[in-house]
């Protein structure tokens, strides 16, 4: 029985397929190990939670009674006259949206702020900041994924009015004040096992200690917060890889295996065949092929240096060229005979 011969492959072949085999051999066992790992425990990031802050107000201006404006024409106004002004009507409306229910604890307060400053030498010098609880602060629970806060509240300034402005007349200073109605609200609440904190506070500023009062204050504001957390990779979300890199382990060892029972062959460059090819296609009509080999006498033969003199005899001559291929010594002779002269060209390799 013939015994069944062993594969070829050449030598670049075979050394290049070894060596994407090994690279791809280390990066799986190294990728596999640190799947399988516990140090390697990846993290991703995703969305658990995320909230909407919305703020508005509205007024009202009361005036006292007065022959110059109208209480209905008013409420068209920007600015108002101070000294006609009675007592503001002033809504606060504050809403909390999430995206899920959860148990949250808020509170709230409105704080009444009275700043005054002294300009001088064009640098502002505060010289009143004086506080007040116009709402205490209330704590509310509530379970849930809406908090609404809608707050009333009557305003009377004139006292301050007058007070700055006597603090104008007896001191000689010229001020500029403000009176902030600030609503403060903090949210708590926790989105699996992640505690989330909502500090929110707004204001409404009224001018004070001017002949006319503008009221004036970020109105109608939406604003949303997006809360995420990190979660541990785990062993199911990296099966997909893990298998991946067992199935190319596998292969490139298979691989390897076969590579190693391979032979190699030298594929060199045979310089004297393709330069017999090229003679025999070109001049194919002229050449004649023969079996024996020629037997002249030195005497008789002319040796040419190439081919192409050979192929200018046959050419004035109109003579065939005579080919003969020598195996033993992997030769080819190529004659043209006329009379007992014999023009001949050995292609040696």
């Amino acid at each position: 029985m013939r015994a069944k011969p062993k594969n070829k492959m050449r030598k670049s072949t075979k050394y290049i397929g070894s060596f994407i085999s090994i690279v791809l051999l280390l990066t799986s066992l190294v990728s596999l190990v640190k799947n399988l790992s516990n140090e390697n425990m990846k993290t991703s990031t995703r969305e658990i939670y995320n909230y909407k802050n919305m703020f508005n107000y509205d007024y009202n201006v009361n005036l006292i009674d007065n022959r110059f404006i109208n209480q209905e024409n008013q409420n068209d106004l920007i600015v108002y006259v101070t000294d006609l002004i009675d007592t503001t009507d002033l809504k606060l409306n504050y809403e909390y949206i999430a995206s899920k229910d959860t148990n949250i604890k808020y509170r709230y307060s409105v704080i009444g702020n009275l700043q005054a400053v002294y300009t001088k030498d064009g640098e502002e010098q505060k010289i009143i900041d004086e506080e007040e609880t116009i709402i205490d602060e209330q704590l509310e629970e509530l379970s849930g994924n809406t908090v609404s806060i809608i707050q009333n509240i009557s305003l009377d300034l004139k006292d301050k009015n007058n007070l700055l402005t006597e603090f104008e007349q007896e001191l000689g200073m010229a001020i500029s004040a403000k009176y902030n109605v600030i609503l403060k609200v903090n949210i708590q609440t926790s989105v699996e096992d992640n505690p989330i904190n909502v500090d929110y506070e707004k204001t409404v500023q009224f001018d004070l200690a001017e002949k006319t009062t503008k009221i004036t204050g970020d109105n109608n504001l939406e604003d949303t917060e997006y809360i995420s957390a990190e979660y541990s990779v785990s062993g199911k979300e990296n099966i997909v890889i893990i298998i991946l890199d067992v199935v190319i382990i596998i292969a490139s060892i298979a691989v390897l295996k076969y590579l190693m029972k391979t032979r190699t062959t030298n594929r060199i460059k045979n310089e004297f065949r393709q330069e017999l090819n090229r003679i025999l296609k070109l001049c194919q009509d002229k050449i004649v092929q023969i079996s024996t080999k020629p037997n002249d006498s030195l005497e008789n033969t002319v040796y040419v240096k190439d081919f192409g003199e050979i192929f200018k005899v046959s050419e004035e001559l109109f003579k065939p060229i005579l080919y003969y291929f020598d195996n033993e010594k992997q030769e080819a002779w190529f004659s043209v005979m006329t009379g007992n002269t014999v023009y001949r060209y050995i292609l040696k390799r």
